[in-house]
């Protein structure tokens, strides 16, 4: 991420930006002024799920990339989006089954008005199993 104030500009990495929840590096004299993104190999897959299409508030949402090396981050079960490296590995390895193990204890999704901690994780274990179902 690009982030600019009178005093110039800084790049601060994606997964540095947040901090918890509603908080990032960000200063109060600085703006986000670009993100650079490099180009992304592999098969990507996005799910999200919530009450409706429509609502932009999801229960838990998916992004992964399907390559030698997946990678996989899921929102919603955690302050921030959260990547996945034991899964990713775990995936890499070549077993849904150690990976979705790895899963369910890799992440720490919470109760609240929208949806169950544990409905959460049986969520984040279909969509992985979607995913790699998906882009075989």
């Amino acid at each position: 991420m690009v982030l600019a104030s009178q005093d110039g500009e800084r790049r601060v990495p994606f997964t540095a930006f947040y901090t918890g929840y509603r908080a990032s590096v960000k200063r109060d004299d600085e703006l986000i002024v670009a993100l650079e993104i490099p180009p992304v190999e592999g098969q990507q897959w996005f799910r999200k799920v919530g009450t409706r299409a429509a609502q932009a508030i999801s229960k838990i949402v998916m992004a992964a990339v399907r390559t030698n090396r997946p990678r996989i981050a899921l929102g919603s079960v955690a302050p921030t989006v959260v990547r996945l490296p034991r899964t990713e590995a775990a995936l890499a390895g070549g077993s849904l089954e150690e990976a979705q193990r790895v899963l369910a204890e890799e992440i720490h999704p919470i109760d609240d008005v929208r949806s169950t901690a544990e409905y959460r994780r049986r969520v984040a274990l279909n969509l992985l199993a979607r995913f790699w179902s998906d882009t075989a």
